[in-house]
């Protein structure tokens, strides 16, 4: 049996922008940063884009809104670091060639959780991060298993399960 991608944040994000910001343009998976001004003289813009992308912070949403662009991170996992790249990601738009073009408007920022809990929101709230919780049936289900992780039942049946793999010298 193969394996099922546990990608699930684009998906996550993916779906809250239809659900809440279908009116209005966005980006995904948006590098954000300079690029290096010798190599677009040595090779042009769209080629320095290109070049530069693999090196650049990438946020996983903004949307255009008419006075605001809102930076958003969506996160199942490490929901923490999530939030702490909101910061530094918005300190990186005013620099981006890409969003010139959209400038000036004010930078909100949102994380996207499928799940939150009060020290959280006390974190967002000092950072100016506003949390939103998104989850449909399908991430409740990841969610939960997420959760179930930590348990002592959960960790015992895993440690069997990489013990037999590694019996019959599988993956």
């Amino acid at each position: 049996m193969t394996r099922k991608s546990r990608n699930v944040e684009t998906r996550m994000v993916s779906e809250y922008l239809l659900a809440n910001y279908s009116k209005f343009p966005h980006l995904m998976a948006q590098p954000l940063g300079v690029i290096d001004e010798a190599l677009m003289i040595k090779e042009g813009y769209n080629r320095a884009l290109k070049f530069s992308r693999p090196y650049r912070p990438e946020c996983d949403a903004i949307v255009i809104l008419p006075n605001y662009l809102l930076l958003i991170e969506a996160k199942v996992w490490n929901i923490v670091n999530g939030l702490a790249k909101l910061p530094l990601y918005r300190s990186l738009i005013p620099v981006t060639p890409e969003l010139k073009q959209y400038m000036p408007r004010e930078i909100i920022m949102q994380i996207v959780v499928g799940w939150t809990n009060l020290n959280l929101e006390i974190m967002a709230r000092d950072l100016g991060v506003e949390v939103k919780t998104y989850a449909p049936e399908w991430l409740k289900d990841v969610i939960e298993s997420m959760q179930k992780y930590w348990t002592a039942e959960y960790q015992a049946a895993r440690q069997k399960k990489l013990q037999m793999r590694e019996y019959f010298g599988v993956e």
